[in-house]
C-alpha cells in the first residue's frame, strides 16, 4: 500500500468521525428544541390559567362593587378614616 492509499484511509476515517460529531449534535440540537416547545407550552397553559383565573376575579370584583355601594361607601369611609389618622401622626 502506498502512501496515497494510507492517506485515502486517514482522509476516510476523519471523514466517519466528523460525520458521527455532526450526528451528535444534530440528536441534541432536536432533543432541546423537544424540550424547549414543552416548556413553551407549560407556560402558555399557566398563562391562560392565570388569565382566565384574573377574569374571574375581575368580574366577582366588578359585580360586588356594582351590586352593593354600601359595600363601596363603607370602605371609603374606612380609607378616609385611615387617611386622617395617618395624616395626624404625621404632624406629631
Amino acid at each position: 500500500m502506498g502512501p496515497g492509499g494510507i492517506a485515502t484511509i486517514i482522509a476516510a476515517s476523519a471523514l466517519v468521525i466528523i460525520a458521527l460529531a455532526l450526528s451528535y449534535a444534530i440528536i441534541r440540537v432536536s432533543r432541546l428544541i423537544d424540550e424547549v416547545q414543552k416548556t413553551v407550552n407549560n407556560v402558555n397553559r399557566i398563562a391562560a390559567t392565570a388569565e382566565s383565573l384574573t377574569g374571574k376575579v375581575s368580574g366577582a370584583i366588578n359585580g360586588l362593587l356594582e351590586k352593593e355601594s354600601s359595600a363601596m361607601k363603607i370602605l371609603g369611609m374606612i380609607a378616609s378614616f385611615a387617611g386622617r389618622r395617618n395624616s395626624t401622626k404625621d404632624q406629631d
